[in-house]
C-alpha cells in the first residue's frame, strides 16, 4: 500500500494508471493490494503463493507456506491457526478484485501448488485472462513474461 502512496506521489505519475505483478510471494501481495487498494486499474500475478492455506484440511496440497500439513502443524495449535489464517489467504482478497487480471502458473510447482492457485483465481469475479504453461514449475517462461507485458500495455491504453 505505500509503495502505490509513494509511486503516486511521484511527478512522472500519469494520475490513472496503477498496475501491480509479481511472482510467488509478490504474486500474492499483487492480488492483496489489487484488493484493498482501488488505484490499482491492472494486476498480473504469477504462481502467488498464500492461496488456500486449509486445503490441506480438505484433501487437497493447500499453498505456501503450507502451514497445515500434518507434518507441520501440532494438534493443540490448530484451532489457533483456522481461526486466523483467512486473515493471510489470498483467496479472501481474491473475492475483492474488481480490476482485469492477467494470471499464469503452471502445473509442476511444488512451491504454489495449482490446485491452490486454481482456488484464488476461481474466486476472482473480475475480467480474466489465465495463461497456463502446464511444463513450468515455480517459475515462467520469458514468452509468459512478454505476454503479461503485451496484456498490461493493451490495458494503460484503456
Amino acid at each position: 500500500m505505500r509503495a502505490v502512496d509513494y509511486l503516486c506521489s511521484l511527478p512522472e505519475f500519469d494520475g490513472k494508471n496503477v498496475v501491480v505483478t509479481g511472482g510467488s510471494q509478490g504474486g500474492a501481495l499483487a492480488i492483496v493490494t489489487a484488493a484493498l487498494n482501488k488505484r490499482v486499474t491492472a494486476l498480473a500475478p504469477f504462481y502467488p503463493a498464500l492461496c488456500d492455506l486449509t486445503g490441506y484440511q480438505h484433501g487437497r496440497a493447500g499453498g505456501w507456506p503450507h502451514l497445515l500439513t500434518e507434518r507441520t502443524t501440532p494438534d493443540a495449535s490448530l484451532p489457533a491457526q483456522l481461526a486466523t489464517i483467512g486473515y493471510y489467504d489470498v483467496v479472501n482478497f481474491a473475492r475483492q478484485i474488481t480490476v482485469p487480471g492477467f494470471y499464469s502458473w503452471g502445473y509442476n510447482d511444488n512451491t504454489c501448488p495449482p490446485t491452490s492457485i486454481y482456488a484464488a483465481i476461481n474466486a476472482v469475479q473480475a475480467p480474466k485472462t489465465v495463461v497456463i504453461t502446464p511444463i513450468s514449475g515455480h517459475w515462467r517462461f520469458e514468452e509468459t513474461n512478454q505476454q503479461s507485458l503485451i496484456w498490461l500495455k493493451q490495458q494503460l491504453a484503456k
